[in-house]
Protein backbone atom coordinates (compact mmCIF):
# COMPACT_ATOMS: atom_id res chain seq x y z
CA UNK A 1 0.00 0.00 0.00
CA UNK A 2 1.36 3.53 -1.31
CA UNK A 3 1.77 6.70 1.69
CA UNK A 4 -1.42 8.15 0.17
CA UNK A 5 -3.60 4.78 1.26
CA UNK A 6 -4.38 3.63 -2.02
CA UNK A 7 -4.12 -0.67 -2.40
CA UNK A 8 -4.19 -1.09 -6.21
CA UNK A 9 -4.21 -5.08 -7.46
CA UNK A 10 -3.01 -5.01 -11.26
CA UNK A 11 -3.55 -8.27 -13.37
CA UNK A 12 -3.52 -8.82 -17.33
CA UNK A 13 -6.23 -10.65 -19.23
CA UNK A 14 -4.93 -13.06 -21.77
CA UNK A 15 -6.47 -14.82 -24.89
CA UNK A 16 -6.05 -18.54 -25.58
CA UNK A 17 -3.57 -17.90 -27.47
CA UNK A 18 -1.38 -16.57 -25.08
CA UNK A 19 -1.42 -13.06 -25.91
CA UNK A 20 -2.25 -10.21 -23.79
CA UNK A 21 -6.23 -9.76 -24.03
CA UNK A 22 -6.36 -6.16 -21.68
CA UNK A 23 -4.58 -4.78 -18.96
CA UNK A 24 -6.66 -4.30 -15.82
CA UNK A 25 -6.21 -2.57 -11.92
CA UNK A 26 -8.59 -2.16 -9.16
CA UNK A 27 -7.67 0.54 -6.72
CA UNK A 28 -9.01 0.72 -3.51
CA UNK A 29 -8.60 4.03 -1.45
CA UNK A 30 -8.80 2.77 2.21
CA UNK A 31 -9.56 6.41 3.85
CA UNK A 32 -12.23 6.81 1.29
CA UNK A 33 -13.40 3.08 0.84
CA UNK A 34 -13.52 3.82 -2.94
CA UNK A 35 -12.63 1.30 -5.19
CA UNK A 36 -12.09 2.24 -8.94
CA UNK A 37 -11.42 0.01 -11.87
CA UNK A 38 -9.02 0.96 -14.71
CA UNK A 39 -9.15 -1.53 -18.03
CA UNK A 40 -8.01 -1.29 -21.64
CA UNK A 41 -6.26 -3.32 -24.08
CA UNK A 42 -4.27 -0.18 -25.19
CA UNK A 43 -0.84 -0.41 -22.62
CA UNK A 44 -0.60 3.67 -23.58
CA UNK A 45 -4.14 4.18 -22.65
CA UNK A 46 -4.28 2.11 -19.65
CA UNK A 47 -1.52 3.67 -17.97
CA UNK A 48 -2.72 7.37 -18.87
CA UNK A 49 -6.33 6.19 -17.47
CA UNK A 50 -4.19 4.61 -14.28
CA UNK A 51 -2.49 7.64 -13.70
CA UNK A 52 -5.92 9.60 -13.68
CA UNK A 53 -7.24 7.73 -11.30
CA UNK A 54 -4.52 7.58 -9.09
CA UNK A 55 -4.36 11.54 -9.38
CA UNK A 56 -8.56 11.58 -8.67
CA UNK A 57 -8.27 9.20 -5.22
CA UNK A 58 -5.51 11.31 -4.02
CA UNK A 59 -7.25 14.82 -4.51
CA UNK A 60 -10.29 13.32 -3.24
CA UNK A 61 -9.21 12.28 -0.45
CA UNK A 62 -7.34 15.71 -0.19
CA UNK A 63 -10.44 17.27 -0.08
CA UNK A 64 -11.80 15.30 2.17
CA UNK A 65 -9.00 15.37 4.74
CA UNK A 66 -8.96 19.39 4.89
CA UNK A 67 -12.81 19.48 5.37
CA UNK A 68 -12.18 17.09 8.50
CA UNK A 69 -9.35 19.29 9.75
CA UNK A 70 -11.66 22.31 9.27
CA UNK A 71 -14.50 20.77 10.85
CA UNK A 72 -12.07 19.67 13.97
CA UNK A 73 -10.74 23.08 13.81
CA UNK A 74 -14.09 25.22 13.83
CA UNK A 75 -15.21 22.68 16.55
CA UNK A 76 -12.32 22.89 18.42
CA UNK A 77 -11.02 26.51 18.46
CA UNK A 78 -13.43 27.50 20.46
CA UNK A 79 -14.11 24.99 23.19
CA UNK A 80 -10.42 25.70 24.16
CA UNK A 81 -12.08 26.23 27.95
CA UNK A 82 -13.70 22.70 27.73
CA UNK A 83 -10.91 20.77 26.68
CA UNK A 84 -8.51 21.95 29.48
CA UNK A 85 -11.21 21.78 32.32
CA UNK A 86 -11.22 18.62 31.41
CA UNK A 87 -7.84 17.51 32.15
CA UNK A 88 -6.74 15.80 35.43
CA UNK A 89 -5.50 17.86 38.40
CA UNK A 90 -1.78 18.94 37.37
CA UNK A 91 0.59 16.53 39.04
CA UNK A 92 4.02 18.15 38.62
CA UNK A 93 5.88 14.97 39.88
CA UNK A 94 4.96 12.63 37.51
CA UNK A 95 4.62 14.79 34.66
CA UNK A 96 8.26 16.31 35.05
CA UNK A 97 9.37 12.54 35.30
CA UNK A 98 7.75 11.31 32.09
CA UNK A 99 9.13 14.75 30.09
CA UNK A 100 12.31 13.96 31.83
CA UNK A 101 12.01 10.29 30.45
CA UNK A 102 11.00 11.55 27.18
CA UNK A 103 13.67 13.88 26.52
CA UNK A 104 16.53 12.23 27.55
CA UNK A 105 15.43 9.08 25.76
CA UNK A 106 15.47 5.08 26.51
CA UNK A 107 17.22 3.56 29.39
CA UNK A 108 20.90 2.25 27.30
CA UNK A 109 20.05 -0.90 26.22
CA UNK A 110 21.94 -4.50 28.15
CA UNK A 111 24.66 -5.42 25.54
CA UNK A 112 24.66 -8.55 23.95
CA UNK A 113 27.26 -10.59 24.74
CA UNK A 114 29.64 -13.08 22.96
CA UNK A 115 29.27 -16.72 24.54
CA UNK A 116 32.33 -17.47 26.22
CA UNK A 117 33.69 -21.46 24.57
CA UNK A 118 34.48 -24.17 27.30
CA UNK A 119 38.39 -23.95 27.70
CA UNK A 120 39.36 -27.04 26.51
CA UNK A 121 41.87 -29.30 28.48
CA UNK A 122 45.51 -28.10 29.29
CA UNK A 123 47.64 -31.18 27.63
CA UNK A 124 49.51 -33.41 30.40
CA UNK A 125 52.25 -35.01 29.28
CA UNK A 126 52.28 -36.97 32.07
CA UNK A 127 49.16 -38.54 31.29
CA UNK A 128 48.81 -42.19 29.02
CA UNK A 129 47.72 -40.37 25.89
CA UNK A 130 51.34 -38.67 25.47
CA UNK A 131 53.08 -41.83 27.39
CA UNK A 132 55.18 -43.79 24.12
CA UNK A 133 54.64 -47.44 24.36
CA UNK A 134 56.61 -49.27 22.26
CA UNK A 135 55.71 -52.50 21.35
CA UNK A 136 59.06 -55.42 20.26
CA UNK A 137 57.42 -55.02 16.48
CA UNK A 138 57.84 -51.38 16.32
CA UNK A 139 61.89 -52.56 17.49
CA UNK A 140 61.72 -55.09 14.65
CA UNK A 141 61.04 -53.34 11.59
CA UNK A 142 62.13 -49.63 12.79
CA UNK A 143 59.26 -48.06 13.74
CA UNK A 144 60.15 -47.06 17.16
CA UNK A 145 61.19 -42.80 16.33
CA UNK A 146 57.93 -42.96 14.36
CA UNK A 147 55.99 -44.11 17.12
CA UNK A 148 57.63 -41.58 18.88
CA UNK A 149 57.34 -38.88 16.67
CA UNK A 150 53.24 -39.18 16.48
CA UNK A 151 52.48 -39.46 20.26
CA UNK A 152 54.68 -36.32 20.14
CA UNK A 153 52.53 -34.43 17.03
CA UNK A 154 49.06 -35.18 18.77
CA UNK A 155 51.08 -33.46 22.08
CA UNK A 156 51.76 -30.65 19.98
CA UNK A 157 48.29 -30.51 18.38
CA UNK A 158 46.21 -30.68 21.30
CA UNK A 159 48.83 -27.89 23.19
CA UNK A 160 48.13 -25.59 20.00
CA UNK A 161 44.25 -25.98 20.69
CA UNK A 162 44.36 -25.29 24.38
CA UNK A 163 46.48 -22.48 23.57
CA UNK A 164 44.11 -21.59 20.44
CA UNK A 165 40.69 -22.05 22.74
CA UNK A 166 42.66 -19.93 25.55
CA UNK A 167 43.33 -17.00 23.80
CA UNK A 168 40.03 -17.12 21.72
CA UNK A 169 38.30 -17.27 25.34
CA UNK A 170 40.60 -14.30 26.33
CA UNK A 171 39.96 -12.12 23.73
CA UNK A 172 35.71 -12.88 23.88
CA UNK A 173 35.97 -12.21 27.32
CA UNK A 174 38.19 -9.04 26.62
CA UNK A 175 35.06 -8.05 24.03
CA UNK A 176 32.59 -9.10 26.80
CA UNK A 177 34.35 -6.82 29.47
CA UNK A 178 34.53 -3.79 27.31
CA UNK A 179 30.98 -3.66 26.05
CA UNK A 180 30.02 -4.22 29.71
CA UNK A 181 31.58 -1.32 30.53
CA UNK A 182 30.81 0.91 27.89
CA UNK A 183 27.25 -0.42 28.79
CA UNK A 184 28.29 0.71 32.37
CA UNK A 185 29.51 4.22 31.49
CA UNK A 186 25.82 5.45 29.46
CA UNK A 187 24.20 3.80 31.85
CA UNK A 188 25.77 5.97 34.15
CA UNK A 189 26.03 9.28 32.14
CA UNK A 190 21.95 8.33 31.81
CA UNK A 191 21.29 7.69 35.33
CA UNK A 192 23.48 11.17 36.04
CA UNK A 193 21.39 13.22 33.05
CA UNK A 194 18.06 11.97 35.16
CA UNK A 195 19.03 12.48 38.06
CA UNK A 196 20.71 16.39 36.94
CA UNK A 197 16.99 17.04 35.06
CA UNK A 198 15.24 15.47 38.43
CA UNK A 199 16.88 17.52 40.61
CA UNK A 200 16.28 20.45 39.09
CA UNK A 201 12.58 20.25 38.53
CA UNK A 202 12.50 19.51 42.42
CA UNK A 203 14.18 22.56 43.23
CA UNK A 204 12.38 24.56 40.71
CA UNK A 205 8.73 23.30 42.79
CA UNK A 206 10.94 23.29 46.38
CA UNK A 207 11.82 26.86 45.82
CA UNK A 208 8.36 27.89 43.95
CA UNK A 209 6.02 25.88 47.46
CA UNK A 210 8.59 27.17 50.31
CA UNK A 211 9.91 30.42 49.18
CA UNK A 212 7.93 33.94 48.80
CA UNK A 213 9.91 34.85 46.29
CA UNK A 214 9.00 36.73 42.79
CA UNK A 215 11.45 35.27 40.88
CA UNK A 216 10.94 31.85 42.15
CA UNK A 217 7.55 31.86 41.60
CA UNK A 218 7.64 33.63 38.07
CA UNK A 219 10.38 30.90 36.99
CA UNK A 220 8.11 28.10 37.93
CA UNK A 221 5.54 29.68 35.93
CA UNK A 222 7.63 30.17 33.12
CA UNK A 223 9.05 26.49 32.75
CA UNK A 224 5.09 24.53 33.57
CA UNK A 225 3.41 27.00 31.08
CA UNK A 226 6.38 26.87 28.60
CA UNK A 227 6.88 23.10 28.90
CA UNK A 228 2.96 21.67 29.95
CA UNK A 229 0.22 23.95 28.64
CA UNK A 230 -1.83 23.04 25.88
CA UNK A 231 -2.51 26.46 25.18
CA UNK A 232 1.06 27.58 24.77
CA UNK A 233 1.61 25.03 22.54
CA UNK A 234 -0.45 27.45 20.03
CA UNK A 235 0.78 30.18 21.06
CA UNK A 236 4.72 31.14 20.62
CA UNK A 237 6.03 30.81 24.25
CA UNK A 238 8.01 34.03 23.56
CA UNK A 239 5.85 36.43 23.35
CA UNK A 240 4.69 35.21 26.69
CA UNK A 241 5.63 37.63 29.71
CA UNK A 242 4.87 37.45 33.50
CA UNK A 243 5.57 39.27 36.50
CA UNK A 244 4.47 38.16 40.07
CA UNK A 245 3.90 39.85 43.13
CA UNK A 246 3.71 37.58 46.32
CA UNK A 247 2.63 41.03 48.47
CA UNK A 248 -1.01 40.33 47.31
CA UNK A 249 -0.24 36.87 45.50
CA UNK A 250 -0.75 38.34 41.74
CA UNK A 251 0.47 36.73 38.77
CA UNK A 252 0.27 38.93 35.81
CA UNK A 253 0.50 37.51 32.74
CA UNK A 254 0.96 39.05 29.20
CA UNK A 255 0.34 36.64 26.06
CA UNK A 256 0.08 37.01 22.48
CA UNK A 257 -3.32 36.05 21.22
CA UNK A 258 -3.11 33.84 17.44
CA UNK A 259 -2.36 35.77 14.85
CA UNK A 260 -4.78 36.63 11.91
CA UNK A 261 -2.97 33.59 9.63
CA UNK A 262 -3.75 31.16 12.34
CA UNK A 263 -6.99 30.70 11.15
CA UNK A 264 -8.22 28.76 8.35
CA UNK A 265 -9.89 30.84 5.16
CA UNK A 266 -11.70 28.64 3.57
CA UNK A 267 -14.65 26.94 5.72
CA UNK A 268 -14.97 23.86 3.31
CA UNK A 269 -13.58 21.96 -0.33
CA UNK A 270 -15.28 20.91 -2.70
CA UNK A 271 -13.61 17.94 -4.91
CA UNK A 272 -14.21 18.49 -8.58
CA UNK A 273 -14.09 15.52 -10.41
CA UNK A 274 -14.12 16.57 -14.08
CA UNK A 275 -11.43 18.93 -13.51
CA UNK A 276 -9.64 17.04 -10.92
CA UNK A 277 -9.74 20.18 -8.52
CA UNK A 278 -10.35 21.22 -5.42
CA UNK A 279 -12.33 24.32 -4.93
CA UNK A 280 -12.15 26.54 -1.76
CA UNK A 281 -15.36 27.68 -0.08
CA UNK A 282 -14.54 30.53 1.25
CA UNK A 283 -15.56 31.84 4.58
CA UNK A 284 -17.38 35.22 4.76
CA UNK A 285 -15.54 38.22 7.01
CA UNK A 286 -18.26 38.17 9.39
CA UNK A 287 -18.30 34.43 9.89
CA UNK A 288 -14.54 34.17 10.09
CA UNK A 289 -14.14 37.09 12.48
CA UNK A 290 -16.86 35.80 14.96
CA UNK A 291 -15.21 32.58 14.60
CA UNK A 292 -11.94 34.24 15.73
CA UNK A 293 -13.53 36.45 18.28
CA UNK A 294 -14.91 32.54 19.60
CA UNK A 295 -11.22 30.86 19.98
CA UNK A 296 -10.12 34.69 21.75
CA UNK A 297 -12.53 34.29 24.91
CA UNK A 298 -11.88 30.65 24.86
CA UNK A 299 -8.34 30.78 25.06
CA UNK A 300 -8.46 33.64 27.32
CA UNK A 301 -10.11 31.75 29.76
CA UNK A 302 -8.09 28.63 28.93
CA UNK A 303 -5.42 30.03 29.90
CA UNK A 304 -6.19 31.31 32.95
CA UNK A 305 -7.59 27.91 34.36
CA UNK A 306 -4.36 25.91 32.93
CA UNK A 307 -2.08 28.65 35.53
CA UNK A 308 -4.64 28.21 38.31
CA UNK A 309 -4.68 24.36 37.58
CA UNK A 310 -0.57 24.64 37.72
CA UNK A 311 -0.52 26.70 40.99
CA UNK A 312 -0.48 23.46 43.30
CA UNK A 313 0.74 25.25 46.20
CA UNK A 314 -1.82 27.77 46.11
CA UNK A 315 0.57 31.07 45.49
CA UNK A 316 -1.73 32.87 43.38
CA UNK A 317 -5.29 34.69 44.44
CA UNK A 318 -5.73 37.00 40.99
CA UNK A 319 -4.38 36.13 37.47
CA UNK A 320 -4.35 39.40 35.66
CA UNK A 321 -4.42 38.18 31.79
CA UNK A 322 -3.31 40.25 29.05
CA UNK A 323 -4.10 39.40 25.28
CA UNK A 324 -1.93 41.14 23.00
CA UNK A 325 -2.34 41.24 19.10
CA UNK A 326 0.40 41.47 16.94
CA UNK A 327 -0.41 42.67 13.03
CA UNK A 328 0.01 45.06 10.14
CA UNK A 329 -1.33 48.43 10.37
CA UNK A 330 -3.02 48.33 6.44
CA UNK A 331 -2.62 52.14 6.28
CA UNK A 332 1.33 52.16 6.96
CA UNK A 333 2.13 48.78 6.33
CA UNK A 334 4.26 48.83 9.64
CA UNK A 335 3.70 45.75 12.92
CA UNK A 336 2.09 46.92 15.54
CA UNK A 337 1.54 44.80 18.77
CA UNK A 338 -1.30 46.52 20.79
CA UNK A 339 -3.48 45.18 24.48
CA UNK A 340 -6.80 44.03 23.63
CA UNK A 341 -8.09 42.05 26.05
CA UNK A 342 -7.23 42.75 29.77
CA UNK A 343 -8.85 41.26 33.45
CA UNK A 344 -8.19 40.61 36.69
CA UNK A 345 -9.51 37.06 37.44
CA UNK A 346 -9.75 36.26 41.38
CA UNK A 347 -9.15 32.35 42.00
CA UNK A 348 -12.48 32.68 44.70
CA UNK A 349 -14.54 33.30 41.93
CA UNK A 350 -12.88 31.52 39.17
CA UNK A 351 -13.03 27.93 40.75
CA UNK A 352 -16.22 27.66 41.14
CA UNK A 353 -16.97 28.15 37.23
CA UNK A 354 -18.68 25.28 35.03
CA UNK A 355 -17.22 25.54 31.76
CA UNK A 356 -19.44 23.05 30.10
CA UNK A 357 -22.21 25.60 30.47
CA UNK A 358 -20.66 28.85 30.12
CA UNK A 359 -20.44 31.61 27.11
CA UNK A 360 -16.99 32.69 27.62
CA UNK A 361 -17.72 36.15 26.02
CA UNK A 362 -20.13 36.86 28.68
CA UNK A 363 -17.55 35.11 31.58
CA UNK A 364 -15.00 37.92 30.28
CA UNK A 365 -17.65 40.26 30.68
CA UNK A 366 -18.16 39.07 34.29
CA UNK A 367 -14.84 39.45 35.43
CA UNK A 368 -14.98 43.06 33.64
CA UNK A 369 -12.92 42.03 31.49
CA UNK A 370 -11.79 45.16 28.51
CA UNK A 371 -11.54 45.37 25.72
CA UNK A 372 -12.85 43.60 22.20
CA UNK A 373 -10.87 41.21 20.35
CA UNK A 374 -12.17 42.16 16.90
CA UNK A 375 -9.50 41.54 14.19
CA UNK A 376 -11.32 44.09 11.65
CA UNK A 377 -11.59 46.79 14.36
CA UNK A 378 -8.56 46.46 17.09
CA UNK A 379 -9.10 49.03 19.23
CA UNK A 380 -6.01 49.49 21.85
CA UNK A 381 -6.22 49.21 25.92
CA UNK A 382 -4.46 49.72 28.61
CA UNK A 383 -3.38 46.47 29.62
CA UNK A 384 -3.78 45.96 33.73
CA UNK A 385 -0.70 45.95 35.77
CA UNK A 386 -0.45 45.48 39.61
CA UNK A 387 2.51 47.56 41.34
CA UNK A 388 5.33 45.89 42.41
CA UNK A 389 7.27 47.74 44.89
CA UNK A 390 10.43 45.40 45.49
CA UNK A 391 11.59 47.06 42.00
CA UNK A 392 11.75 50.90 43.80
CA UNK A 393 14.43 51.28 46.92
CA UNK A 394 11.76 52.89 48.84
CA UNK A 395 12.69 55.03 52.44
CA UNK A 396 10.50 56.34 54.73
CA UNK A 397 10.86 59.81 55.36
CA UNK A 398 9.30 62.33 57.34
CA UNK A 399 7.00 64.83 56.25
CA UNK A 400 8.50 68.48 56.31
CA UNK A 401 5.67 70.33 55.14
CA UNK A 402 4.27 71.50 58.47
CA UNK A 403 7.51 72.82 59.26
CA UNK A 404 8.33 75.17 56.58
CA UNK A 405 6.78 78.83 56.92
CA UNK A 406 4.74 80.47 54.30
CA UNK A 407 7.80 82.90 53.38
CA UNK A 408 9.25 79.37 51.72
CA UNK A 409 11.17 79.97 48.88
CA UNK A 410 10.85 76.63 46.93
CA UNK A 411 13.38 77.11 45.01
CA UNK A 412 15.47 77.71 47.56
CA UNK A 413 15.45 74.50 49.68
CA UNK A 414 17.46 71.73 50.20
CA UNK A 415 17.23 69.63 47.29
CA UNK A 416 16.13 66.63 49.91
CA UNK A 417 13.51 68.66 51.53
CA UNK A 418 12.26 69.87 47.67
CA UNK A 419 11.54 65.40 47.27
CA UNK A 420 9.79 64.95 50.35
CA UNK A 421 7.18 67.78 49.95
CA UNK A 422 6.67 67.04 46.86
CA UNK A 423 5.77 63.75 48.15
CA UNK A 424 3.45 65.44 50.50
CA UNK A 425 1.72 67.13 48.46
CA UNK A 426 0.57 64.61 46.20
CA UNK A 427 -0.34 62.45 49.11
CA UNK A 428 -2.68 64.85 49.51
CA UNK A 429 -3.83 65.44 45.69
CA UNK A 430 -4.76 61.54 46.20
CA UNK A 431 -6.04 61.18 49.42
CA UNK A 432 -9.36 60.65 48.10
CA UNK A 433 -7.62 57.68 46.12
CA UNK A 434 -6.37 54.43 47.10
CA UNK A 435 -3.16 55.56 45.73
CA UNK A 436 0.13 54.93 48.27
CA UNK A 437 2.91 57.48 47.49
CA UNK A 438 6.92 56.66 48.73
CA UNK A 439 10.03 58.67 48.04
CA UNK A 440 12.52 56.52 46.85
CA UNK A 441 16.21 56.29 47.49
CA UNK A 442 17.78 59.77 47.58
CA UNK A 443 20.30 60.68 45.16
CA UNK A 444 21.05 64.07 43.91
CA UNK A 445 18.51 64.90 40.88
CA UNK A 446 19.62 61.18 39.45
CA UNK A 447 16.49 58.62 39.08
CA UNK A 448 12.64 58.83 40.04
CA UNK A 449 12.28 60.66 43.08
CA UNK A 450 8.80 59.76 43.90
CA UNK A 451 6.73 56.95 43.46
CA UNK A 452 2.92 56.34 43.98
CA UNK A 453 0.96 53.10 43.65
CA UNK A 454 -2.05 53.38 42.28
CA UNK A 455 -4.28 49.86 43.56
CA UNK A 456 -7.07 49.82 41.44
CA UNK A 457 -6.49 46.63 39.38
CA UNK A 458 -8.40 48.28 35.92
CA UNK A 459 -7.68 51.99 36.35
CA UNK A 460 -4.18 51.78 38.55
CA UNK A 461 -0.73 51.24 37.85
CA UNK A 462 2.63 52.83 38.99
CA UNK A 463 3.15 56.38 38.32
CA UNK A 464 6.45 57.90 38.30
CA UNK A 465 7.39 61.15 39.84
CA UNK A 466 10.59 63.43 39.63
CA UNK A 467 11.10 66.68 41.23
CA UNK A 468 13.66 69.20 39.39
CA UNK A 469 14.25 72.31 41.74
CA UNK A 470 16.02 73.77 39.12
CA UNK A 471 16.35 77.88 38.57
CA UNK A 472 16.98 77.20 34.88
CA UNK A 473 14.85 76.10 32.18
CA UNK A 474 14.52 72.03 32.31
CA UNK A 475 16.09 70.83 29.01
CA UNK A 476 14.44 67.84 27.00
CA UNK A 477 16.34 65.09 28.61
CA UNK A 478 14.91 64.64 31.74
CA UNK A 479 11.65 64.47 29.95
CA UNK A 480 13.38 61.78 27.81
CA UNK A 481 15.12 59.92 30.86
CA UNK A 482 11.81 59.92 32.77
CA UNK A 483 10.09 57.87 29.49
CA UNK A 484 12.85 55.65 29.77
CA UNK A 485 11.94 54.81 33.20
CA UNK A 486 8.18 54.60 32.67
CA UNK A 487 8.86 51.93 30.13
CA UNK A 488 11.55 50.40 32.44
CA UNK A 489 8.85 49.86 35.12
CA UNK A 490 5.35 49.70 33.07
CA UNK A 491 4.25 52.71 34.61
CA UNK A 492 0.97 54.01 33.45
CA UNK A 493 2.09 57.87 33.73
CA UNK A 494 4.89 59.88 34.47
CA UNK A 495 5.14 63.39 36.35
CA UNK A 496 7.88 65.81 36.33
CA UNK A 497 7.95 68.50 38.64
CA UNK A 498 9.97 71.94 38.28
CA UNK A 499 10.24 74.79 40.43
CA UNK A 500 11.39 76.78 36.80
CA UNK A 501 9.79 76.20 33.78
CA UNK A 502 9.55 73.69 30.42
CA UNK A 503 10.59 74.70 26.65
CA UNK A 504 8.67 73.66 23.29
CA UNK A 505 10.18 70.29 22.99
CA UNK A 506 10.38 69.17 26.06
CA UNK A 507 6.29 69.54 26.40
CA UNK A 508 6.05 68.35 22.92
CA UNK A 509 7.88 65.12 24.11
CA UNK A 510 6.07 64.83 27.48
CA UNK A 511 2.17 65.51 25.09
CA UNK A 512 2.93 62.37 22.87
CA UNK A 513 3.86 59.81 26.10
CA UNK A 514 1.86 60.04 28.47
CA UNK A 515 3.62 62.81 30.48
CA UNK A 516 2.47 65.86 32.70
CA UNK A 517 4.49 68.51 33.18
CA UNK A 518 4.06 70.79 36.45
CA UNK A 519 5.97 74.52 36.08
CA UNK A 520 6.61 76.44 39.02
CA UNK A 521 3.63 78.55 38.78
CA UNK A 522 1.52 75.30 38.51
CA UNK A 523 3.21 73.73 41.72
CA UNK A 524 2.43 77.17 43.88
CA UNK A 525 -1.35 76.75 42.66
CA UNK A 526 -1.39 73.34 43.91
CA UNK A 527 0.50 73.94 47.26
CA UNK A 528 -2.24 76.52 47.29
CA UNK A 529 -5.15 74.46 46.45
CA UNK A 530 -3.96 72.28 50.21
CA UNK A 531 -3.71 75.81 52.23
CA UNK A 532 0.04 76.34 51.83
CA UNK A 533 1.23 79.54 50.67
CA UNK A 534 4.83 79.02 49.33
CA UNK A 535 6.20 80.83 46.67
CA UNK A 536 9.09 80.74 44.32
CA UNK A 537 11.89 83.16 43.96
CA UNK A 538 14.37 81.69 41.29
CA UNK A 539 16.29 85.06 41.18
CA UNK A 540 17.09 84.62 45.38
CA UNK A 541 17.59 81.17 44.73
CA UNK A 542 20.54 81.87 42.35
CA UNK A 543 21.98 84.09 44.19
CA UNK A 544 22.09 81.97 47.58
CA UNK A 545 23.71 79.14 45.05
CA UNK A 546 21.06 76.76 44.36
CA UNK A 547 20.80 75.26 40.94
Amino acid sequence: MSKNYIKIESTKEYYKNGNIKAYQSLMTHVKLGKTVKVRNKDHSIYIEKYNLAISQLTEEWRAQKQNEDVEEFIASSSKLHIKVSENEKFDYKKIYERKVLKEIGSRPSRPSFIKVPKLLEKPNKESEKYIVNIKWYHKLFGLTNQVINKIEKIYENDLELYNSSHSEKQKIENINKYKLKEYNDLLDEYNKEIESDMNYYNKLFEDYSNLDDNLKIKAYFEKVIKNFSLCFSIIEFKHLNLEYNFEDRSLVVDFLLPQESYFPKAKAYKYVKSRNEINEIQFKEKERNELIKDTYYSMYLAIAYEIYNFDISNKVSDIILNGFYKGIDKRTGKEFEVCIMSSKIPYEEFKDIDFKNINPRDTFKYFKGRGTPDVNNITQIEPIRFSDKSKFKIINSDSVLDSLSAESNLAAMDWQDFEVIIRDVFELEFREQDIEIKNTQQSNDGGIDVVAFNKNPYTGGVILLQAKRYTNIVTPEPVRALKGSMDEHKAIRGILVTTSDFGNSSREFANAHNITLINGDQLVDLFSSHGFNFHINLEQAKILNCK
